[in-house]
């Protein structure tokens, strides 16, 4: 064989596996990591506390009683609205879909125009 392969192959047979001292340092390398992550959590938890209090002190005027809200019929809206929305959704495709492309077209762009609607009146 070649000089190089000999070098090689000797390397192989020299190397050892690792003994009892380098199993054991590596096990109490281990359970420090571990431990360690254990007291940074440990940490982290009683800052997370006191933060959580601190909040709690800080709140000057707690809410003692609930606002009536003075548009109270639009939870009624979204109601039928929830219920209407689905039946005319189906209705108007299946009055498009008999205009075949141009059907599809006036869909997209009528859902386009009616974001585009509700976006422009977001803004106001």
């Amino acid at each position: 064989p070649r000089p190089c392969h000999r070098a090689v192959s000797q390397a192989h047979q020299t190397a050892t596996p690792p003994g009892k001292r380098e199993m054991a340092l590596g096990s109490l390398l281990v359970r420090i990591a571990v431990f360690a992550s254990w007291v940074a959590a440990a940490w982290a938890h009683a800052v997370r506390g006191a933060a959580e209090a601190a909040a709690v002190a800080a709140a000057e005027y707690p809410m003692r009683e609930v606002p009536k809200n003075p548009h109270s019929d639009l939870a009624i809206a979204s109601m039928i609205a929830a219920v209407a929305v689905p039946f005319v959704s189906l209705g108007v495709m299946f009055v498009l879909k008999e205009k075949a492309w141009y059907g599809a077209c006036y869909l997209i762009g009528g859902l386009i125009f009616l974001a585009w609607l509700f976006c422009a009146y977001i803004a106001l």
